[in-house]
């Protein structure tokens, strides 16, 4: 029962004329029009990641001294707060010196 209501649907879906909505072409505008080229993408990227990273980044580094002064000597506590803030310096590098990255890597990329 369950093969035949399938075959007879798929037969009736495929057997119906279809409408082409494809008649009307209409052409897709650029939403950021003062981006060109991938670089100029990238660098877009780059600075919207960077409006986001940076309050994060500062946020990190405020739970990190957090975690340092509530640590009361335990040293658990301490280490914790440790990678804490070597980790929020290292996305602070490269947050802030994305652009720099990306200027060595589009700098590779013409060479070749």
């Amino acid at each position: 029962m369950k093969k035949t209501a399938l075959v007879s649907f798929a037969t009736l879906t495929l057997s119906q004329p279809r409408i082409s909505l494809a008649a009307s072409w209409t052409l897709l505008s650029n939403p950021a029009p003062s981006i060109l080229t991938l670089q100029d993408f990238i660098y877009w990227l780059i600075e919207i990641m960077q409006l986001v990273g940076i309050p994060a980044l500062a946020c990190c580094i405020i739970y990190a001294g957090f975690q340092f002064v509530t640590a009361g000597g335990d040293e658990a506590q301490v280490t914790k707060a440790k990678i804490w803030l070597t980790w929020t310096l290292v996305g602070g590098l490269i947050i802030l010196g994305a652009k720099v990255i990306a200027d060595m890597v589009y700098g590779t990329a013409i060479l070749f």
